[in-house]
C-alpha cells in the first residue's frame, strides 16, 4: 500500500466548446503534483514506481529538493479560497521588468522588493547613477 499524501492544485478556468462556454479544473502547475512522504529509500522507490511519475525533483533519494510546508500550504489556501487564484511567471527582486498596465505602461525597469503584493519598480538614469522608485500592484509586472 503507498503511503503518501498527494496535492494537485487546481484552477477553474473557463473553456469555450463549440457554442457554449464550460467551467474546467486544469493544474495551476501543469506537470507537477505535491507529495508529502517519509524520506527514505523505500518511500523514494515507491513513489518513483507509481503509474504516470516521470521525475521526483532531485538528484537522488537522499538529494531531494523539498519544498516547505508553509509554501505548499498556501498554495492549497490560495486555490481553495474562491479568488481567481492563477499561475504566474517567477519574478524576483533584481529581474526586469516591464508594466503591461495603467499609466505606467510599456515602461521597463527592475523589481527592488515586494512587499505585500506590491512591487518596487525602478527605473535608473545610468549617467547620473541615479534611480526613480514607484511601487505598482504585481498584477501589473509582467517579467521581461
Amino acid at each position: 500500500r503507498r503511503r503518501f499524501e498527494v496535492f494537485l492544485p487546481r484552477v477553474r478556468v473557463s473553456s469555450r466548446r463549440r457554442d457554449r462556454r464550460k467551467i474546467l479544473a486544469r493544474p495551476l502547475f501543469p506537470g507537477y503534483v505535491f507529495l508529502r512522504f517519509a524520506l527514505s529509500h523505500e518511500g523514494y522507490i515507491r513513489v518513483a514506481s507509481t503509474d504516470g511519475v516521470v521525475r521526483i525533483i532531485g538528484d537522488r533519494w537522499d538529494a531531494l529538493h523539498a519544498i516547505p510546508d508553509e509554501q505548499v500550504e498556501a498554495v492549497r489556501r490560495l486555490v481553495s479560497s474562491g479568488d481567481r487564484a492563477r499561475a504566474v511567471p517567477w519574478i524576483g527582486a533584481g529581474d526586469c521588468v516591464r508594466i503591461v498596465a495603467g499609466p505606467l505602461e510599456g515602461l521597463e525597469g527592475r523589481v527592488q522588493l515586494w512587499h505585500r503584493g506590491r512591487a518596487t519598480f525602478v527605473v535608473s538614469v545610468d549617467l547620473l547613477q541615479r534611480s526613480v522608485a514607484v511601487e505598482v500592484a504585481a498584477e501589473v509586472v509582467e517579467k521581461v
